[in-house]
């Protein structure tokens, strides 16, 4: 872990230093703001302190999210999900207190339990990362996610309203409408021009920050007015801010509220809203990463990066500060600003120190409804795009689309909850609804496409009468191509799917290529169909399920792999199709897995050739004999020779240079003609050829059809015509599958 801290930090120092003095800028404010809302119960006394606690909160995370973690230009601070998820435990908390003989002490108590649960998110943030579980953040549905950002956002500028209209405690919003003289319009109008500020110095300004310039022009015209109609006219400031080095003892200041709140009470709230915020830093942190990602060109550590926030986290309980997350505002002004490395992020957490530690009297002078102006707009910057943008759509165009309406309507369940419940609940709705479209997912159909064998043919190219026998007979037989997890969601799909085609179809080929994973349940009930076909007199074939290692290995391991005879197991989908065509010829022509003797006037290629033509071919042909593996030329040779195969079946083959290795790309039987590309372009052979099997082949070798051609012009004419049909037949079959594979 502590090689994290050996960087090369000086080739890149001054660009550092002048992005983390940009990321700071930013930080700050942003710090004190979430300090403030996070400990908003404790009133408006309590906020000084607060300011401090999220200050300290970019400090201590900054620091050790830049040594430990796994993405150089991050830089970490308070967030807002995690703020008000941390308030609503605050909140919690403190109602529970409110009644103990220790309310004097509640504040400390408070920020020890707030410690508690920080600490709880951090070492769930290293157990996330050391497990390596960290990418699982990024599967949270974009729906639920949206729902979240919306609800927090919705949330973080309704608690600014109150401040930047000036009206002290928790009134409801409706006594405040009943009572508009509550209103202080001074402090109103400071609010809404650092809002307005902030939106103008983004249109027009670019090198200075927005909110650094609205802090300026809100603080500005607050002292302005005060000068004119007092300090008290215009509201409250954070107010004197007592810095000193902090401790970490903060951890253990609630231990005397167990007297009043056992474990029993206190441990169900501390987990649930620690583990809560570990999810959320983690989902904050590794997005932060991926936008970083792009900036830089390079490719962040999840894992290191989970770790590194972790400890920061940890450190944050330590010292009683906010939870702290990776940000993609602050992490592009540092980059933006020069930042390179990991420095960028330690060195924001040392300058932000020391702009509180000797500015802490400016500070504190910073007016509290400048600051709520601030978070109003980060509140306004949180709603989520995706969503607005896929709303925006759907009222425009009035095409209401299944997928868009359930993507919003779980976006809008998911943002009520967070608002008119908490985060926490909202976290469990969101697992729950992602869980329930997880599966609901995995419960689709397995069946990626099916073909039948009229459509799609095996690679063996046969005669014309046996390839018009399969055309016509063909959609006996059935290939399903499957992806996907086969288990009890999608198994009892799949059997459904199978029992419809049952009555029509005699040969299933199950392609198991893209099946990634399997279950007992999928397992039985592919035994169940096939002991099914086995009285009915259907054939179930399987393919690439050898080869697929995990479901193989599973099925070992379950001895459910011997359920399954060996006969009907294949390497791939094309020998299985193979011995499907070949046992439905059986049964349809009585040839069954062999092929009869060819006879000249019985190829395709002399099918209106006169008897006379027919022996002027036949004095010119050769009789060859191959045993079973026998080359009968290969892949790079010259030769112009035609081949008529008369008997038996040849295998083509192509060498794959990087694996060194044979591919087959045909299989040749009886009746077909071979060697036709070299013969027409006079170019090498384009592929090798073996015997399959013992075979007899009747060659035209080149030199003869030349004399052929000078003597005879006319039958010369006529092969090459019938030569071109037959190619142009292949190259139409082959031009039919490729479609079909396309629109599937």
């Amino acid at each position: 872990m502590f090689r994290n801290l050996r960087i090369n930090w000086l080739p890149n120092l001054r660009g550092d230093l002048s992005g983390a003095l940009a990321a700071a800028i930013i930080t700050l404010p942003m710090s004190i703001g979430y300090g403030i809302i996070a400990f908003a119960p404790l009133g408006v006394e309590f906020a000084p302190k607060a300011a401090l606690l999220g200050v300290y909160s970019a400090v201590f995370c900054g620091l050790l999210a830049g040594a430990f973690g796994g993405t150089p230009i991050q830089i970490s601070g308070p967030k807002a999900p995690l703020t008000l998820v941390l308030a609503t435990f605050v909140a919690g908390m403190s109602a529970k207190l409110s009644t103990a003989p220790q309310a004097a002490l509640q504040p400390e108590i408070l920020i020890g339990l707030a410690a508690v649960c920080v600490m709880i998110a951090g070492l769930c943030q290293v157990v996330f990362g050391s497990l390596g579980v960290g990418n699982l953040v990024k599967y949270v549905p974009q729906p639920v996610v949206a729902g979240f950002m919306n609800g927090i956002a919705f949330l973080l500028i309704v608690k600014q309203i109150r401040p930047i209209l000036g009206v002290k405690g928790s009134m409801p919003f409706s006594d405040i409408l009943q009572h508009p003289d509550l209103i202080n319009p001074l402090t109103t109008v400071v609010g809404l021009v650092t809002i307005a500020a902030i939106f103008i110095a983004r249109r027009y300004t670019k090198r200075v920050p927005a909110s650094l310039t609205a802090l300026g022009v809100g603080s500005a015209l607050y002292y302005g007015l005060a000068y004119f109609w007092g300090a008290e006219a215009t509201g409250n400031v954070i107010g004197h801010l007592d810095v000193d080095l902090p401790k970490a003892d903060a951890i253990l200041q609630w231990v005397p509220v167990l007297e009043q709140l056992p474990y029993s009470v206190l441990l169900p709230e501390l987990l649930a809203s620690g583990f809560v915020i570990g999810l959320l830093a983690s989902m904050e942190s590794l997005l932060a990463s991926v936008v970083s990602d792009n900036l830089t060109g390079s490719r962040h550590n999840s894992k290191k990066e989970l770790i590194g926030q972790g400890l920061g986290n940890m450190a944050c309980g330590l010292f009683g500060a906010l939870p702290a997350a990776g940000s993609i505002p602050r992490s592009m002004a540092n980059y933006k600003a020069g930042g390179r490395t990991s420095v960028s992020g330690m060195l924001c957490a040392v300058i932000i120190f020391l702009m509180i530690v000797f500015l802490a009297p400016v500070v504190g002078k910073i007016p509290l409804p400048v600051i709520a102006g601030i978070i109003f707009v980060v509140g306004v910057t949180l709603f989520d795009r995706w969503s607005l943008n896929l709303l925006k759509r759907l009222l425009t165009s009035f095409k209401f689309h299944k997928e868009v309406i359930l993507d919003l309507s779980i976006t809008l369940i998911v943002a009520i909850v967070t608002v008119s419940i908490n985060l926490i609940a909202a976290v469990v709705v969101g697992i729950l609804i992602a869980s329930a479209m997880f599966i609901a997912r995995m419960s689709r159909s397995i069946i990626k496409r099916k073909f039948f064998g009229n459509q799609f043919h095996s690679r063996k190219m046969r005669s014309l009468e046996h390839s018009e026998t399969l055309e016509a007979t063909g959609d006996r037989i059935v290939i399903i191509e499957l992806q996907g997890p086969l288990f009890f969601g999608s198994a009892e799909n799949l059997a459904t799917e199978i029992e419809k085609l049952v009555s029509t179809t005699e040969f299933f080929i199950l392609n198991f290529k893209r099946v990634n994973d399997i279950d007992s349940t999928g397992a039985n009930i592919i035994s169940q169909i096939k002991n099914r076909f086995e009285k009915g007199n259907k054939v179930l074939l399987l393919s690439h399920m050898r080869e697929n290692k995990t479901l193989w290995n599973f099925l070992e391991v379950m001895h459910a792999h011997e359920l399954f005879d060996s006969r009907y197991i294949f390497p791939d989908t094309d020998t299985a199709l193979e011995w499907a065509e070949d046992h439905l010829l059986g049964q349809v022509r009585g040839d069954r897995e062999s092929y009869p003797k060819f006879h000249l006037s019985e190829f395709e290629l002399f099918k209106d050739f006169s008897a006379e033509e027919l022996n002027m071919i036949q004095e010119r042909l050769t009789l060859q004999t191959y045993n079973k593996g026998q080359l009968v030329f290969n892949e790079g040779d010259h030769g112009r020779d035609l081949y008529l195969l008369t008997k038996g079946s040849m295998s083509v083959k192509i060498h794959l240079p990087q694996r060194n290795h044979q591919k087959r790309i045909y299989t040749y039987t009886s009746g077909v003609v071979f060697g036709e590309i070299a013969f027409l372009d006079g170019s090498s052979r384009s592929a090798g050829v073996w015997a399959h099997e013992d075979s007899e082949v009747l060659c035209l070798p080149f030199s003869q059809f030349e004399t052929l051609r000078a003597e005879h012009p006319q039958i010369a004419t006529k092969l090459i015509t019938n030569l071109s049909l037959e190619l142009s037949r292949r190259l139409r079959r082959t031009s039919n599958q490729v479609r079909l594979l396309e629109e599937s």
